[in-house]
């Protein structure tokens, strides 16, 4: 795992006018030329980069999303890609927010996962707990230009439920897994989803593994330690048992398929087709994601 790095503070450069392509889609590398990062992506332009003065990096404010006030010692985690989901360590990550919720931090030019997080522990790394603070969404992208920093504002909300993965997620490429795309019930691709692969048919509990985040062609990935007989589920959100009305789906339909996984080898051209979820919420139920 990359080691962390916490940088100092300095004070803005001078703004300039140049817009910034965020959006929540996968890249291919962090060298992606602008247009095509923008092309690929589907983006919008709603960020701005100002002079780095000679140093580049990524530099904003972390809000409370309700009250649109300053969040001070949270913590901005940089990922350069979604192999993880965004919940392992990161490969950056900033000093804490100061008393008016600002951040800033030196990263080589690129493309980037930016996510912020609190928690109650004050601790910079470790699992989520109810009462902590995200970012709602973590699928905030952007692209570091040497000699500038991008201003990146990430507004957070109160985690009100644990997710229901934390230690399960493989943090890396293996030579294992499973490929295959996320499907809404018109046959169009599901951005920003994640498949979950279970050991057994009983899905009403945490899964073993769950993929990397869906791109924009609804494209996942689930890297496994080993080969076996995996079943696989998809959704949005990555704590509670879902909503009704959330995107959600089994491989195979209500009767969840079998998926046979050799080792070091993958099982391509999976296909989950994603439905809103009819099934009445339970509260308590936030360890069981149905």
């Amino acid at each position: 795992m990359t080691a962390h790095l916490i940088h100092s503070w300095w004070r803005f450069g001078l703004m300039t006018a140049l817009t910034l392509a965020l959006t929540a889609c996968q890249v291919g590398g962090p060298q992606v030329a602008a247009t095509d990062f923008a092309s690929a992506c589907d983006a919008q332009m709603v960020g701005t980069y100002v002079d780095g003065q000679g140093k580049t990096g990524i530099k904003g404010s972390v809000l409370l999303k309700e009250e649109g006030t300053p969040l001070p010692s949270g913590y901005v985690n940089i990922y350069p890609d979604a192999i993880s989901n965004l919940l392992g360590p990161s490969q950056f990550i900033s000093a804490p927010t100061d008393s008016d919720g600002n951040y800033q931090l030196e990263v080589p030019e690129g493309v980037y996962y930016v996510v912020a997080r609190k928690r109650l522990s004050g601790q910079s790394t470790g699992p989520l707990s109810p009462g902590d603070f995200y970012s709602e969404h973590q699928r905030i992208m952007t692209r570091v230009e040497a000699g500038k920093f991008v201003v990146v504002d990430l507004p957070v909300v109160i985690m009100k439920a644990p997710m229901f993965f934390k230690s399960r997620v493989v943090d890396r490429q293996t030579e294992t897994g499973l490929r295959g795309v996320l499907i809404d019930g018109v046959g169009k691709p599901v951005m920003g989803g994640f498949a979950m692969a279970y050991t057994d048919p009983e899905m009403k509990r945490l899964p073993d593994y769950a993929s990397t985040l869906s791109d924009e062609l609804g494209q996942f990935t689930i890297y496994l330690p080993e080969g076996g007989t995996y079943f696989l589920s998809a959704r949005i959100h990555a704590w509670d048992m879902p909503s009704p009305g959330e995107p959600y789906g089994k491989y195979g339909g209500e009767t969840p398929q079998a998926v046979e996984v050799a080792t070091d080898s993958f099982v391509e051209n999976l296909r989950i087709n994603m439905a809103p979820f009819a099934g009445p919420y339970q509260p308590g139920k936030s360890r069981r994601p149905f």
